[in-house]
């Protein structure tokens, strides 16, 4: 079973990456931001967990800091008939550095943590 490194969330970390921290007494849950100084705790601690945006939600439109786009329109490589057949890891060697930079500030799962439960989609989050 592969786990979550630093490798996966340092490249988040000046854009105010979200985590999914389970409250242990109440039972409840809470938000918080990772940082440099809370960034081994999200690592060493399994039911912590990085909030992200599944790749399919490139085509839909979604609110980033109070502006509501369509990701998928700002980036520059990225066309609708790529989205069809592209997986996270060929998104890492396929794409120019300048969209996932993009794609990184705007938590997009570049690594594929969702589908491996390591990471958390936003779209399931209660609003």
């Amino acid at each position: 079973m592969e786990k979550l490194e630093l490798k996966h969330l340092a490249p988040y970390l000046p854009y105010g990456l979200k985590y999914d921290l389970p409250d242990m007494v109440n039972g409840g849950r809470t938000i918080e931001v990772m940082d440099w100084d809370n960034i081994m705790d999200v690592i060493v601690v399994d039911d912590y967990k990085p909030i992200l945006r599944p790749l399919s939600d490139l085509t839909k439109e979604v609110e980033i800091d109070g502006e509501i786009f369509v990701p998928q329109s700002n980036l520059s490589y990225i066309s609708k008939d790529y989205l069809r057949w592209f997986s996270a890891e060929d998104m890492l060697s396929d794409v120019p550095y300048n969209d996932i930079q993009l794609l990184l500030e705007w938590h997009f799962d570049v690594f594929g943590l969702i589908e491996k439960c390591l990471a958390i989609d936003i779209n399931t989050l209660e609003q």
